[in-house]
């Protein structure tokens, strides 16, 4: 190849499609890692995940009633279809400790084919 010659490009519209967009990822703190497991098994119990992680250790700082607080938490991921988002952040907020808890849906932007579709087969809309 010169100097000139570049290499193929790839074009994303040629790339198969992937159910990419139709898998999210929840984002959740908890209290301690048993509360996380005991939500996240629920979800996966109700065909609300797929599937949960549960990273058991981590600290947060942040501002709660003007005072600045530390905790020790516990973070669930769940990864799940698009669809059911808006359901499973309902169960997580009314089964959750906390008054006000931290529940994000993060969109998947890409992944392996195979998983993303067991993902999507594992929940229900």
């Amino acid at each position: 190849m010169s100097t000139n010659d570049k290499p193929p490009s790839r074009d994303i519209e040629e790339e198969p499609a992937t159910p990419a967009g139709d898998v999210v990822m929840i984002y959740a703190t908890f209290p301690d890692r048993s509360a996380a497991l005991a939500l996240g098994r629920e979800l996966v119990e109700q065909g609300l995940a797929g599937c949960i992680n549960v990273l058991p250790a981590m600290t947060s700082i942040y501002v709660w009633k003007g005072e600045t607080e530390t905790a020790e938490e516990a973070v669930l991921i769940a990864k799940l279809s698009r669809q059911g988002a808006d359901r499973a952040v309902a169960h997580i907020v009314a089964n959750h400790p906390y008054e006000t808890p931290a529940v994000l849906v993060v969109p998947v932007v890409g992944g392996s084919s195979d998983y993303l579709n067991w993902v999507v087969g594992g929940t229900r809309p």
